[in-house]
């Protein structure tokens, strides 16, 4: 593969189809809005229509959830420089942050609305101990503190569920 193909790639993927690019402000919200979207697209298309049970869904996301982290290095790394570190159009890292509480939540399109809200708070604002996670090297900083964030509001939707009945849309 050459050089170009290669750029091309990473920033197809770091910016999620270009979803870094939209001339809009909030491309990490864009990307993170498009990654539910993707998300319950997905479990109808599988669950709804082809009928793969609950646990298999479950099975295939974490493991795309596991593949989207050496992924997510990879063409990050390639898409970030010395001199802009977390460049505004990479936004792969909010699409992996957001897809980790969904794909544990048991299906609720409310759940799903929170945990949209709740992220993207730890996004942008984040508290201790996520903006620690900022200062690891490349691609593991950009990544970090997104990850965090995403299981940090698996957390908080869990708690949440535990003491109000959401309603199930």
């Amino acid at each position: 593969m050459n050089s170009k193909k290669i750029t091309t790639f990473s920033k197809l993927v770091s910016s999620v189809f270009y979803i870094g690019y939209f001339p809009l402000r909030g491309g990490g919200s864009w990307a993170a809005l498009f990654c539910l979207i993707y998300f319950i697209l997905l479990r109808y298309l599988l669950v709804d229509f082809f009928d793969f049970s609950e646990n298999l869904f479950l099975i295939i996301n974490l493991i795309i959830l596991i593949l989207y982290l050496p992924l997510g290095i990879i063409t990050i790394n390639r898409s970030i420089s010395k001199d802009d570190p977390d460049p505004h159009h990479v936004v792969f890292d909010e699409w992996v942050g957001m897809y980790i509480p969904i794909v544990i939540l048991e299906y609720n399109l409310f759940a799903f609305i929170l945990a949209f809200f709740i992220f993207r708070f730890f996004d942008i604002f984040k508290p201790y101990p996520i903006n620690k996670f900022e200062d690891l090297p490349k691609a593991y900083g950009v990544l970090g503190d997104d990850i965090v964030a995403g299981v940090f509001t698996l957390i908080f939707v869990v708690i949440i569920e535990s003491f109000i009945e959401l309603p199930v849309i």
